[in-house]
């Protein structure tokens, strides 16, 4: 039995659509059933549990051989204390994979703002959840280290549709190491499966190539019909009134202007040259051909996580 956790976020549904694709018997996990129906549809068992809830994913994870794990939600606007939510989370997931009867491997979700030791805001979490899972013994832990989601231009087209125009923190032609959730997806289900290697440890992921905001930017213009399309560079102050503006506490939007200022002066950045083990396939083109036409989210930050 593979158990898939946070099976409904971006990366964990990729996952989860992998394995059943190959014909893996898996069971996805979810805050919410009714949104877990897509995979029991098509053979996967379903299990409601609450990511800081040791309990409910001790029994969620028995019997799995191999698990897919994340630390999610990746974001909740509205926290007062972020941080003391994902040490809880953490302490969930130790609890509840400590010592489990026939599990071999885990793969976890992190992600490139790992590679920092001092990462703040949504994404200071995932160091410490790596160091949780490390301490599980008689396991192999794999950590998926993946860049800069894809997904993160969701919000992006909307406002290009209706402006032309995009705004944000990072400078317009600093390089992202972009990458489609559907290819972490892939590669957590081959890691799974054996079908793919890559032994206890670290793993960074990335796209084909790296891609500005400009870049972004742009090629959502021509996707859009809006030629010209451009991409404006804020401070953080007039971020942070957006984000107060979108509902997010003041504890939340500073986390996330700090996270974004780490991106911005290159404090989070890829450890490893791209090469055939650490690049994805998925073109920024193709991801945006696939979600031109979708309504985008609401404003998500990378990584889930935001996971996304």
């Amino acid at each position: 039995m593979i158990v898939v956790s946070s099976a409904t976020s971006n990366t964990g549904s990729a996952v989860a659509e992998a394995l059943l694709a190959a014909g893996h018997r898996i069971r996805v996990l979810g805050r919410d059933l009714d949104r877990l129906r897509r995979f029991v549809e098509r053979g996967a068992e379903a299990a409601e549990v609450r990511t800081d809830d040791p309990h409910s994913l001790r029994e969620a994870f028995a019997d799995a051989r191999e698990a897919f794990v994340m630390l999610a939600p990746g974001l909740i606007p509205g926290s007062g204390d972020f941080p003391a939510f994902q040490r809880r989370v953490i302490n969930a997931h130790r609890q509840a994979l400590v010592g489990l009867d026939g599990l071999t491997r885990i793969v976890g979700l992190s992600g490139w703002a790992a590679n920092h030791a001092g990462a703040r805001g949504p994404v200071w979490g995932l160091r410490p959840f790596e160091e949780a899972l490390d301490t599980l013994t008689g396991v192999e832990v794999i950590h998926l280290r993946a860049g800069w989601f894809m997904e993160n231009t969701l919000p992006m087209i909307d406002e290009v549709r209706a402006t032309g125009t995009t705004r944000g923190l990072i400078p317009g032609d600093l390089p992202l190491p972009a990458i489609a959730t559907a290819d972490i997806g892939a590669v957590a289900a081959a890691l799974l499966t054996g079908r793919r290697e890559a032994g206890a440890g670290t793993l960074e992921l990335q796209g084909p190539r790296d891609i500005t905001l400009n870049e972004v930017t742009a090629a959502i213009g021509r996707a859009v019909g809006r030629p010209g399309a451009r991409y404006e560079r804020i401070d953080a102050a007039t971020m942070r009134r957006g984000l107060l503006a979108a509902g997010f506490s003041p504890h939340m939007a500073d986390g996330t202007i700090d996270m974004t200022v780490d991106v911005a002066e290159r404090r989070i950045a890829m450890t490893r040259p791209r090469d055939a083990e650490t690049a994805a396939p998925t073109t920024f083109e193709e991801f945006l051909a696939r979600v031109v036409n979708r309504t985008p989210e609401p404003l998500r930050v990378s990584p889930p996580a935001g996971r996304s």
